[in-house]
């Protein structure tokens, strides 16, 4: 049975994991750069030397994912640029990333063709990253079906709320699970509700902007400040909410803030947060994801899967294990109503 659901895939993650799940385990052992590019050179390829191998994961993926969890409504978001917004506000975001491997960018194209000829709506921006696409979906139709989102990426973490749920895949995963008792969700994944955030995090889901604008992000190159880490995060935004409540309760009684973090159990940040006040604005800024309205109705976004162009791009490509029957009736049907969750 159909669930009346609208699902938000975050194709840069799952693509991107699939790829190097599915490189031979040579590119981890590699010592230098020709030994990792003789590793890559092996990745599953058709015989007229197409890479595949990240490509043919991620639809086996989705594949099992669509027909496992059968959701109503269904959107594939992309990164197609590093430089987007962020970058001019801070030129160093994600300034420590390598580049992507020409064997991994050349199935970023690969898949959103399939996609597109599977008639499965995809959404990109030269000036907004994936989460923020998965932001911007996730409230214009919250309220309207239950929104599930699932990536790899915890910032969208800070998504979550009484409509919107996180398929967020983690190694923690199998953990989560048996520590919480959750069931009925899909492997690798753990479904974070509000409860469940405050649960692992400690914090509300739009708090964990300010966790990240004050540890920082390695990942992003995001700068946080120097001197605070999670031990001491958590704890002061539990007790004042956000950065902006921090500071100003620090600069209005330095005395009396530093005998709250004493009672806490932290040792005093103050001298950090002092110096790094601006740092920690930068962050929050760099970490809030970015929402704008999306030319594109909820009808729109209705999951009917073209089978039949489905099926020939996998003959091309040969994936002759996904290749299956064409039904005679159309493959999803209009959902039926349901209470949200």
């Amino acid at each position: 049975m159909l669930v009346h659901r609208l699902l938000i895939v975050d194709g840069s993650s799952i693509l991107t994991t699939c790829f190097f799940a599915t490189v031979p385990k040579e590119y981890y052992y590699g010592r230098t750069p020709e030994e990792k590019q003789a590793a890559l050179s092996r990745v599953m390829k058709t015989s007229t030397g197409i890479c595949v191998n990240g490509v043919y994961a991620a639809m086996k993926s989705l594949t099992k994912l669509l027909s496992g969890y059968k959701p109503s409504h269904l959107a594939v978001v992309w990164d197609i640029t590093r430089d987007t917004f962020r970058r001019r506000i801070y030129p160093e975001y994600k300034g420590n990333r390598a580049e992507t491997v020409p064997e991994l960018k050349s199935q970023f194209i690969l898949m959103q063709e399939i996609l597109e000829d599977a008639n499965i709506q995809q959404f990109m921006d030269a000036d907004l990253e994936a989460d923020d696409l998965i932001g911007s979906l996730s409230k214009q139709f919250e309220g309207k079906l239950p929104v599930y989102i699932y990536t790899k990426d915890q910032d969208c973490l800070q998504l979550v709320n009484d409509y919107t749920r996180l398929w967020l895949n983690t190694n923690r995963a199998d953990e989560l699970k048996a520590t919480y008792g959750v069931t009925g969700i899909p492997d690798n994944v753990f479904e974070f509700t509000p409860y469940y955030v405050k649960e692992v995090y400690g914090l509300n889901p739009i708090q964990i902007i300010d966790k990240k604008a004050l540890e920082g992000d390695t990942s992003d190159n995001i700068p946080g400040v120097r001197g605070v880490g999670e031990k001491a995060a958590v704890p002061l935004l539990q007790e004042f909410g956000t950065i902006e409540m921090i500071y100003e309760a620090l600069e209005s009684d330095e005395q009396a803030f530093k005998e709250t973090c004493k009672s806490l159990g932290i040792r005093s940040p103050v001298k950090a947060l002092k110096e790094g006040k601006e740092s920690a604005i930068l962050s929050k800024n760099l970490a809030t994801i970015r929402c704008k309205k999306l030319e594109v109705t909820l009808d729109e976004l209705r999951l009917s899967i073209n089978e039949i162009a489905l099926n020939r791009q996998y003959k091309r490509l040969e994936f002759k294990t996904l290749i299956k029957p064409v039904l005679e009736t159309p493959v999803i049907k209009q959902a039926e109503q349901g209470c949200l969750f």
